[in-house]
């Protein structure tokens, strides 16, 4: 079941792990999974702590996982923690049958060939569950037999079980094994989840996967959200299922406190909202004097011959700090001037690979070019969607118009922005 990690600086406990599995002595918890644009709960992952004999002390997750490995009792002790998960879930799914419980499954069993006894099916009905209220979470960089991995997903997914992959994201995660698996659930390791709203790298990991999941038609649940600015960046990328400290942590079934979960989502909720009217206020305005720039220079452009637009874009680029990068291409998508950069920029990335388009570079392969000269579509401006741009190394989005210069002839001028800029209030 749950194979958390030991709080820094704290002890092993000493107990005989043969007397806890024959006296049964494992508590489940449960830690809610919460649909944020439900506002609701849609399911509990059951984790399990070793209860003393002697001083009724919990006993970490970490202790009784490692304890069974040296003895040889992991298969025993798993079970154990699934019935104990199972027993307390169903008084739980009386009144609440459209919960999921999601189970932790000790991965050590694959390589004991203890994969086709039908064990876990069997406690299901014994317990009058269904398959379908139970998500099997696996952690697959632990699964030494790969082959023994693929015969329990396909028996346990037709058995009508949700099957879940755990940790990704984590240092350990293979994510070639997605399509070994085929999950109906990612769970997100935590790493990715602290502090994602103050760390890009991790926002566009995330994004991607939340990107694969959508086409792949899987369910993407975060763990260890534990403040509300993770919880809103969250929202703000598109994961709605959250589980962590922040809303709730691990608690006994009888102690579940679901009214104060809901309260918890329905705050970050009204938070959520005024997050994103803000931050769309924010973008619109930053957008309006983009396209204000856009017709300034465009405005100077067209009174001139080509080849005094570099003249015009270094003299306009030092009153626009905001843009990153200034050019024009003609109606072949060729570009006619030298990349004029804003004076405040200042390159973050080698060199090497990451430099700026010279005079006489082709672009017809942009989506912008498209867009402006080949589609049909009659369009005079474009915005692309951000991306990482080959001549500074910034996340940025490309705004680009058409315009006719003095020989009335088609021109296509380009500002490339940094994506942090749109964000920025500039009241600040």
């Amino acid at each position: 079941m749950d194979k958390g990690t030991l709080t820094q600086g704290a002890q092993p406990a000493i107990f005989n792990l043969r007397e806890i599995i024959d006296g049964k002595w494992i508590e489940p918890h449960f830690q809610p999974i919460v649909s944020l644009k439900r506002r609701s709960i849609v399911g509990l992952e059951g984790l399990s702590r070793g209860i003393h004999p002697t001083s009724r002390g919990l006993i970490p997750p970490h202790d009784l996982f490692h304890e069974a490995a040296q003895q040889g009792l992991e298969v025993e002790l798993d079970r154990l923690c699934r019935h104990k998960a199972l027993d307390d879930f169903r008084m739980i799914h009386s009144l609440t049958p459209d919960l999921v419980l999601s189970l932790n499954l000790n991965t050590a069993i694959f390589d004991q060939g203890v994969t086709g006894s039908g064990h876990l099916r069997t406690q299901v009905y014994e317990m009058g569950l269904q398959p379908q209220n139970i998500a099997i979470e696996i952690v697959e960089s632990e699964v030494m037999d790969l082959k023994e991995l693929q015969r329990f997903v396909k028996l346990y997914r037709n058995y009508g079980f949700l099957i879940a992959l755990d940790d990704v994201g984590a240092g350990h995660s293979n994510l070639n094994r997605i399509p070994l698996i085929k999950p109906d659930i990612l769970k997100i390791d935590r790493f990715l989840v602290e502090g994602i709203h103050e760390d890009f790298y991790k926002q566009q990991v995330l994004k991607s996967l939340v990107g694969m999941a959508r086409q792949l038609g899987t369910l993407i649940i975060a763990e260890g959200v534990e403040t509300e600015a993770e919880a809103l960046h969250l929202l703000d990328i598109d994961v709605d299922l959250v589980q962590g400290y922040y809303f709730a942590k691990p608690q006994r079934h009888d102690r579940l406190e679901k009214e104060a979960v809901l309260q918890k989502v329905g705050d970050l909720g009204e938070a959520f909202k005024k997050h994103l009217l803000g931050r769309l206020g924010v973008r619109k305005f930053n957008m309006n004097r983009f396209y204000a720039y856009l017709f300034e220079i465009q405005m100077e452009l067209r009174e001139m011959h080509p080849i005094h637009f570099d003249l015009i874009l270094q003299r306009m680029v030092e009153r626009l700090p905001s843009v990153e990068n200034i050019y024009v291409l003609d109606e072949s998508g060729i570009q006619v001037t030298e990349s004029i950069f804003s004076k405040n920029f200042k390159p973050h990335r080698n060199p090497v690979v990451f430099k700026p388009s010279p005079k006489g570079s082709d672009h017809n392969f942009k989506d912008y070019y498209y867009f402006l000269m080949e589609s049909g579509l009659n369009k005079t401006s474009y915005l692309t969607e951000p991306y990482l741009s080959m001549a500074s190394g910034n996340n940025c989005v490309t705004l680009s118009s058409v315009f006719k210069n003095v020989d009335r002839k088609k021109y296509i001028l380009c500002l490339d922005i940094n994506t942090e800029s749109l964000s920025v209030d500039p009241g600040q």
